[in-house]
């Protein structure tokens, strides 16, 4: 006998337009004044967020439907050069980046609104490529030559896409010998006219399908170490046929299962400088990694509000032991510290865009520059980090079906969260580099100033205290232990302030 419950009050649950459902999203974009094209877009994607990318997203996730490296013909003229992607995905992706989110007058807030929404379904084989799209975008107007033709006409390209015609970007910096320490960087660039042919291996190149990828390079006889490094822009084809690579292998990772990470061999793959030789490496960090961290702190803040989602609305349906489990005290207890949590995630998520945004401006001024730079370390680092702990508080909430793959999203942002945290440089690592930043940039001797620049009212004697005290801090093992301690607590602060802005 087949039983007749089903779970048409959770699904209803969840809501209809996640954009307009969500009070703090709403507010922050209503800081700005939009046209109504762009109002009805983010409608558009609220509803879609609710309804046509769950099933997309879930779909993408599915075995069958993962990414796969298409098999070189049977006369093995060809190496493997092309990896297949879901129609699912391939839909969403023509939606989002022919939308018209790159144009450069395009509202900051509106933008990444949309990425919010799209982070909410933990699809990577979308949120990545939009990240890196929009790091191809930015540093091709900061960085690039104005009178270069080439990158003009990739720019023109990204900014004027149709659903029926759109292009996306990525980018490669990992090798074997240097995870992180990108300044051990191997890859040879042989000069060939204007531009160079690359030789050697990457080992992580996620959103491998883009058309135009960002590759870090070291240019025939350029010195050791950072100033030896080179940013060229390479095409995935060129005059029709693959542009000198073969696909060595897909990595079997944790998680972002629906995004295709590979190990490239470059063999003469072509490619354009972007920006000076020498500032190849700086260039990536300052522009294209930093635009790749902001979009994980949205990520990790859209991750945790989808996780709540799932959990307030399981719970409201579902009965045990003859009451609504949102009726529960601990259980009730549990949905109120991930309200609080998603809510201090999404407006320290959305003060972030605003302070890394404004630092970008010709105008900016140094202490916005300043604090930008150390914020963004602090946000990435720390808001990724909590993520994967409240996403199992929720998934345990829903008990048995929060752990299945094929009824809750949970497991698939639990899994993701991990990756999230390994993105654009792992927890340690930022926290290091933004304790070397507050040294180089000058703040030690001014941690009031900048303290109460960056985190407004919440810049409290006590925290000010123990930054100057970390920064006076001779013994180099004491300082960077007493940092870590600090840090995220920065960081709470800072998300308190934007809760209360927001609020």
């Amino acid at each position: 006998m087949t039983s007749s419950y089903d779970f048409s009050g959770y699904l209803d649950a969840r809501g209809t337009n996640w954009f307009d459902e969500d009070p703090l999203l709403r507010r922050w974009v209503a800081r700005s004044e939009l046209s109504a094209e762009v109002r009805s877009l983010l409608d558009r994607f609220g509803r879609d967020a609710a309804s046509t990318w769950i099933e997309r997203s879930d779909l993408a996730e599915r075995r069958e439907h993962l990414p796969r490296v298409r098999e070189p013909d049977p006369y093995n003229r060809h190496p493997p050069t092309e990896v297949e992607l879901p129609e699912a995905t391939l839909r969403t992706l023509a939606e989002v980046h022919g939308s018209g989110i790159w144009r450069a007058d395009f509202d900051e807030r509106a933008r990444y609104a949309v990425v919010y929404l799209l982070n909410e379904h933990g699809e990577m084989g979308v949120t990545c490529s939009v990240a890196c799209t929009d790091g191809l975008a930015r540093v091709l107007r900061m960085a690039a030559d104005p009178a270069d033709a080439r990158a003009a006409a990739i720019l023109r390209e990204i900014e004027a896409a149709t659903p029926g015609r759109w292009v996306h970007g990525a980018q490669f910096v990992t090798e074997i010998q240097g995870g992180s320490d990108a300044a051990t960087n191997a890859l040879e660039a042989r000069p060939d006219g204007d531009g160079a042919r690359l030789y050697g291996q990457k080992w992580f190149c996620s959103n491998l399908t883009a058309d135009y990828w960002l590759v870090t390079a070291r240019p025939t006889g350029a010195p050791a170490g950072h100033r030896g490094i080179a940013l060229y822009c390479v095409p995935r084809r060129r005059d029709g046929a693959p542009n000198g690579y073969r696909i060595r292998r897909l990595k079997d990772k944790l998680g972002t299962r629906a995004l295709p990470t590979a190990e490239i061999e470059f063999e003469g793959a072509w490619g354009f400088p972007v920006g000076p030789l020498d500032a190849g490496l700086r260039t990536m960090v300052a522009i294209v990694l930093t635009t790749s961290r902001v979009h994980n702190v949205v990520a990790a803040a859209a991750s945790l509000r989808r996780a709540l989602r799932e959990a307030e609305a399981y719970a409201a349906f579902r009965t045990a032991f003859g009451r609504r489990l949102a009726d529960v005290p601990l259980l009730a207890a549990s949905l109120e510290r991930l309200r609080t949590e998603a809510d201090l995630a999404a407006a320290g998520a959305f003060a972030c865009v605003e302070d890394w945004t404004a630092a970008l401006a010709p105008d900016a001024t140094r202490e916005q520059k300043t604090w930008a730079r150390i914020l963004v370390s602090l946000a990435k680092a720390v808001a990724t980090r909590r993520t994967s702990p409240r996403i199992y508080e929720a998934m345990m909430l829903v008990g048995g079906n929060g752990i299945e793959e094929r009824f809750s999203v949970l497991p698939r942002l639990y899994r993701d969260a991990a990756i999230m945290e390994t993105w654009e440089g792992p927890y340690t690592l930022l926290l290091h580099q933004a304790l070397c930043d507050l040294d180089r940039l000058g703040v030690r001797g001014h941690e009031g100033d900048f303290l109460r620049f960056g985190l407004r009212d919440q810049a409290g004697d006590a925290l000010v205290s123990e930054l100057q005290a970390v920064l006076e801090e001779r013994d180099e093992t004491a300082r960077a232990l007493a940092f870590g301690e600090l840090a995220p607590r920065l960081f709470f602060a800072y998300e308190a302030w934007a809760r209360s802005t927001f609020a």
